[in-house]
C-alpha cells in the first residue's frame, strides 16, 4: 500500500501553525520530534500502529501548551538501533532524553494503550522531569486475572501468521484485528476507524511492524512493580473511555486502586481516543491543569474545527 500524504490527516486543524521539527540524537538512535504551541509542557506518547502524525490533531487543539509528539524508536521516521527488545524502559529513557534535549521539565505526559505503559515507566524512572502522568487504558493485561487468557489467542494468531508469512507486518496486523474481534466482543467496531476515516487504517498498516514486533510481544506482556507504583512521587492519573471495552476499564480501575484513587471516565470515547480529537484534547487539557473530573465531550458528531 502506498503511503498516504502526511498532510492528508482527516482530523488536522485547518490553519494550525506547523510544528518545529527536530531530529534528536538520543541513546544511540535518532528520534523524529515535533513541537507545537507554547505554555506548560505536554508530551504525547503514541502506541504501536501509531506515530506522531496520528496525534497531530490533538496537539493542534492545544495551542496554549507546548506539546511534544514524536515517533518512538522503531517507528516510521525514527531510528531503530537496538530495537526491539528494550521494552518500556528503553522507550521511557528515550522520551526523557528528548525532554532533556528540549530543556523541558515539569512535564505532563499522556499515553494510551501500550503507550500508557511507557508513560508510567517515564514517571517512575524520571520523576525529576514529569509532574503528572495521564494514563489512558494502559495495555497491562497481566495486572487483571483474566488478562493473560484474553490476549493469548491474539498473540498466537499473530505468531501463526508470521510463521507462514515472515515479515508480513500488515498481514500480521490483519490477523491481530481478527483475533481481537473474536476474543473480545465488540472490539471490532471499537478498534476500527469510523466510516469515512480509513486514513487511520492506512496509517496503522504503515506502522504495523512496531505493533507486531514491540507492543504485542513485549510491552503488553510487562508487569509493573505495584509497590513502586503505589509509592511513586509523580501524580499518576488513570482513565478509561465510557465507550470502551470492559477489560480496559478493569485495568485502569485496578491500577488506580493501587494508587489509592479512582479511574477517570472520559465520555464518548473508546480505546482509540485519537478518533475523537476534541474530546482527547479536552481531557488532556483539563487533567494537565489539575481537574480530576469526568470528561463528557467527545462524540464524533459534535466535533468542531475540522
Amino acid at each position: 500500500m502506498a503511503r498516504p500524504d502526511l498532510s492528508a490527516n482527516p482530523d488536522a486543524l485547518a490553519g494550525a501553525d506547523p510544528p518545529v521539527v527536530r531530529h534528536c540524537r538520543v541513546n544511540g538512535t535518532t528520534l523524529y520530534v515535533e513541537v507545537r504551541g507554547s505554555g506548560p509542557a505536554v508530551l504525547l506518547v503514541h502506541a504501536g500502529g501509531e506515530d506522531a502524525e496520528v496525534w497531530r490533531p490533538i496537539a493542534e487543539r492545544m495551542p496554549d501548551f507546548t506539546v511534544v509528539t514524536y515517533d518512538r524508536r522503531g517507528t516510521l521516521r525514527s531510528g531503530r538501533d537496538g530495537w526491539p527488545g528494550g521494552g518500556s524502559v528503553q522507550h521511557a529513557d528515550d522520551a526523557a532524553a528528548v525532554l532533556a534535549m528540549l530543556a523541558l521539565d515539569d512535564v505532563v505526559v499522556f499515553g494510551s494503550s501500550s503507550a500508557g505503559v511507557v508513560a508510567l515507566q517515564l514517571a517512575l524512572r524520571h520523576p525529576d522531569l514529569i509532574r503528572r502522568a495521564l494514563v489512558f487504558e494502559p495495555g497491562l493485561f497481566r495486572h487483571i486475572p483474566e488478562g493473560e487468557a484474553l490476549v493469548r489467542p491474539v498473540h498466537q494468531a499473530v505468531d501463526d501468521h508470521l510463521v507462514t508469512h515472515p515479515d508480513d507486518w500488515a498481514g500480521a496486523l490483519g490477523a491481530f484485528r481478527r483475533a481481537v474481534a473474536s476474543a473480545m466482543a465488540g472490539a471490532d467496531e471499537l478498534l476500527a476507524p469510523p466510516r469515512g476515516m480509513e486514513w487511520y487504517a492506512m496509517r496503522e498498516e504503515i506502522d504495523a511492524e512496531a505493533l507486531v514486533r514491540d507492543d504485542l510481544p513485549i510491552l503488553t506482556q510487562e508487569i509493573l512493580d505495584e509497590g513502586e507504583l503505589a509509592s511513586a512521587a509523580v501524580d499518576i492519573r488513570f482513565s478509561f473511555g465510557t465507550g470502551s471495552l470492559a477489560v480496559f476499564r478493569q485495568i485502569a480501575t485496578r491500577l488506580a486502586a493501587v494508587r489509592g484513587t479512582s479511574a477517570i471516565a472520559v465520555g464518548g470515547v473508546g480505546h482509540l481516543i485519537y478518533f475523537h480529537p476534541e474530546a482527547a484534547a479536552a481531557h488532556i487539557r483539563a487533567s494537565a491543569l489539575g481537574s480530576a473530573g469526568t470528561a463528557s465531550e467527545g462524540s464524533r458528531a459534535s466535533r468542531g474545527g475540522v
